[in-house]
């Protein structure tokens, strides 16, 4: 008895193998793919200044050491407001740039205490630089003020003279995504 129920077992084991087999070469189905595949660029992006207009002399000055130069202020006096304008020109072909709100300005040296320099777009001309197209320019008024215009021959003023300042303007901006 032992016997045959061992070869039932065995019998009903090669049943199911057999059974499972049909089923699995049954019940394939067709298979199939389709791939894509595609090109990918990254844009550009690039801001260029001018210290001399806005139509020409655009340079890349994109690290402080090699910032383009703003013309000299010479001899400002105590009251003195001075006032240059650089240009920034959006030189991407594709994409619009959103300039920083306010141009970062540093003033460094012995007459730094001394001085107010302040940096801002005019907008004057209908440039937007919230989204300033791509070729477009904004011109950026940098207006430098003796601060204390104590003149007296004693007053804060005298420890100004003849003293310098270094100026850095920096205008940052990100592309606007079209």
């Amino acid at each position: 008895m032992h016997e045959t129920r061992s070869r039932k077992i065995k019998a009903g084991l090669a049943g199911l193998v057999v059974l499972g087999v049909g089923v699995a070469a049954t019940s394939a189905l067709w298979s199939d793919n389709v791939w894509f595949a595609g090109d990918v660029s990254t844009s550009s992006f690039n801001l260029q200044g001018s210290v001399t207009s806005a139509s020409e002399g655009f340079e890349e000055g994109n690290e402080q050491g090699v910032a383009l130069t703003i013309p000299v202020v010479e001899d400002l006096a105590p009251g003195d407001t001075v006032t240059r304008t650089v240009w920034v020109k959006n030189a991407d072909s594709t994409h619009a740039a959103d300039l920083v709100d306010t141009p970062d300005v540093q003033v460094t040296g012995d007459a730094a205490a001394f001085l107010t320099v302040t940096a801002a777009y005019d907008t004057s001309g209908g440039k937007n630089p919230d989204e300033l197209a791509s070729g477009d320019v904004v011109p950026v008024d940098v207006t430098y003020s003796f601060t204390d215009p104590d003149t007296s021959a004693t007053g804060a003023n005298a420890a100004a003279q003849g003293k310098s300042a270094k100026i850095t303007v920096q205008v940052t901006g990100t592309e606007v995504a079209s």
